[in-house]
């Protein structure tokens, strides 16, 4: 029988495509086939305000049953201000309805055309140096595809966000020192074992730090992080863990390379916070497998004590349940842990790292 658990991946080199949406109709401002940069406008939406009633079907001196073959727009369409929203040719001359404001057409009801007023707009940008290979909606979006390196993370505060890496910690079980802020930090994501002080982050601020990468940091730590300005993402959890090696491993590799931070909790469809650093590479390159059945001779991270956070390599998938040492029976599979010694590891305990 093949078993299933939860898996991560942390894959060095893969293609990824993700979707970069509008949370409301817009524009979409690049095309198909475009190489687009982080920090470029993607697509953009209109900020709504104010009101506007329009009597249009008075203006043109129409029915209001009438007015929907004079509209020169529809439900939806951004317009600015002096743009013409219906006409009605005559004889001698015409009439018109003109926006008077910067907005969006919200509705055409009973003779009268109804504008939510704009001051400002939301800028998708794209986050991630790529190829724009689809559009989402005409409207809402893009999908954006890259290939580099793809880190899983178990927990971001929101944000996003995009910088060089710097390794701020010696080893993946290391606190960042507050010491370690200085000049050379400035516009860095840094990556450390550890965050076990609140100061931490608002020294970061101060220092302009474009993202931090750790294993882990307290829940109280957590509940703060959401009201800075750069994404915090957590690779191994919320706690006290060290940093799995595979993935500080990978992270020390792509020091001095540019990174993308998508901090988002996971959501409904599964989505998790992820790292991702673009990379170049030739034909052939795949999406890394999901939702493999646990094997022999795959990475593992073990989630709960007392082994939390080792990684180790599965050297046997037991067929029917065993006793724990709690007294229970599981199903599970014998790990090798780095120091060499094999223990047993129920199922549900596991992370795959593929």
């Amino acid at each position: 029988m093949k078993y299933f658990t939860r898996s991560t991946v942390v894959q060095s080199l893969t293609r990824i495509r993700r979707e970069r949406l509008l949370p409301q109709n817009g524009e979409v401002v690049v095309r198909v086939g475009q190489d687009v940069a982080p920090m470029q406008v993607v697509a953009r939406t209109a900020l709504e305000t104010d009101i506007y009633l329009l009597p249009a079907s008075d203006q043109l001196n129409v029915a209001p049953e009438d007015l929907p073959q004079y509209l020169l727009v529809d439900e939806g369409t951004i317009v600015e201000q002096g743009m013409i929203l219906a006409e009605k040719k005559q004889f001698l001359g015409r009439k018109t309805v003109t926006s008077p404001v910067d907005g969006v057409v919200a509705d055409v009801s009973n003779g009268r055309i109804i504008l939510k007023q704009t001051l400002d707009w939301l800028e998708l940008r794209a986050m991630l140096k790529g190829r724009v290979v689809s559009s989402i909606a005409v409207d809402r979006g893009v999908v954006i595809e890259t290939t580099g390196s793809l880190i899983q993370a178990m927990w971001g505060s929101g944000q996003e966000g995009y910088g060089t890496i710097k390794i701020a910690s010696e080893t993946a079980h290391d606190p960042l020192n507050v010491n370690g802020l200085n000049g050379e930090t400035a516009g860095r994501i840094l990556v450390t074992g550890k965050i076990d002080r609140v100061d931490i982050l608002a020294r970061a601020e101060e220092g302009n730090v474009r993202g931090l990468i750790a294993g882990s940091m307290p829940a109280t730590i957590c509940q703060m992080a959401a009201s800075f300005s750069f994404p915090v993402i957590l690779t191994d959890g919320i706690g006290d863990q060290s940093m799995a090696q595979p993935i500080f491993q990978l992270l020390q590799a792509s020091e001095g390379r540019e990174a993308s931070l998508f901090g988002q909790l996971q959501d409904h469809s599964g989505n998790r916070p992820e790292i991702i650093i673009p990379l170049e590479a030739g034909p052939g390159v795949e999406a890394p497998p999901l939702n493999k059945p646990i094997a022999v001779g795959q990475t593992v991270r073990i989630l709960r004590p007392p082994y939390s956070s080792q990684v180790g390599q599965v050297v046997r998938v037991y067929r029917h349940a065993q006793m724990t040492p709690i007294h229970t029976r599981a199903h599970g599979v014998d790990v090798r842990l780095a120091d060499g010694h094999v223990v047993f590891i129920p199922s549900a305990n596991l992370d795959i790292i593929t």
